[in-house]
């Protein structure tokens, strides 16, 4: 490369020796790099991380991370958002924007006028929290009606994977207590939060026609409070999904551990 176009104005992008860039299925890149890591520009990822230096988020970039790793210190400038950050320190600058819920680190440094959202340490201290609040939630706008059915599929799409429960599980006895569960009553807290996160995750359509119908048929055996159905076929439901987010794996979490613990 000559001098010449070294020197123009045209932005160069240098990869250092070691780095991984991919795409998941979900059209969300991630980037793994030996050293620091700085973003200039807004975009959407799936994993940001620096193996053994930092990373900066620009004062003009709006970065969306499902997790964000590095040995050193995270600095924002700009906004960032993510499920998971990771670091030795995470340092907001003055103005910066940062809505984490879970975060990792060793010291917090947070400028002024900096905001900073969320901050939970675990997500079994997100749930337990948001299970004291649940009455609440279930009260915001988004989530007081509940009755809609999701979008339908195109026309030709193949039909609806058809759940049946011709044989008794070995966890049944457990389910049972929930059989005669109303309509119109609400739902236990972690299916509740379950139903939450895979109605966010059919909303993005990202996922191919068989991942999308599974998630269909959770969403409705949830809404429709068919606890028994779901109790035996959730698992096997979940084994055709291919390569689920992060929403989706958590909301299979959420169901198994309802299911396994013994009804009292």
């Amino acid at each position: 490369m000559s001098k010449q176009i070294l020197s123009s104005k045209t932005p160069t992008m240098i990869i250092p020796q070691g780095t991984e860039i991919h795409s998941d299925v979900h059209g969300q890149l991630s980037i793994r790099t030996p050293g620091n890591l700085v973003i200039e520009s807004s975009g959407h990822y799936g994993i940001l991380e620096s193996l053994n230096g930092s990373i900066r988020i620009e004062p003009e970039a709006d970065v969306e991370a499902v997790q964000v790793r590095c040995a050193e210190a995270c600095y924002v400038q700009g906004s960032l958002t993510a499920w998971k950050v990771t670091a030795h320190s995470l340092q907001l600058e003055s103005k910066a924007r940062a809505s984490i819920v879970l975060q990792d680190t060793k010291e917090l440094s947070i400028g002024k006028g900096a905001q900073l959202v969320g901050n939970f340490s675990s997500e079994k201290e997100l749930f337990v929290l948001f299970s004291r609040f649940a009455e609440q939630l279930r009260e915001l706008p988004l989530f007081a009606k509940r009755g809609a059915e999701p979008p339908e599929l195109p026309e030709g799409e193949e039909a609806k994977i058809v759940v049946t429960a011709s044989a008794r599980h070995p966890q049944a006895e457990a389910i049972e207590s929930a059989e005669s569960l109303d309509l119109d009553e609400e739902l236990p807290d972690p299916l509740f939060f379950a139903l939450i996160l895979l109605e966010r995750e059919f909303a993005r359509s990202a996922y191919g026609p068989t991942s999308q119908r599974v998630i269909e048929e959770l969403i409705k055996l949830l809404q429709e409070r068919d606890l028994e159905a779901l109790g035996l076929t959730f698992r096997t439901l979940c084994g055709r999904l291919v390569e689920p987010g992060g929403d989706v794996r958590r909301a299979y979490e959420l169901m198994d551990t309802y299911f396994r613990t013994p009804s009292v």
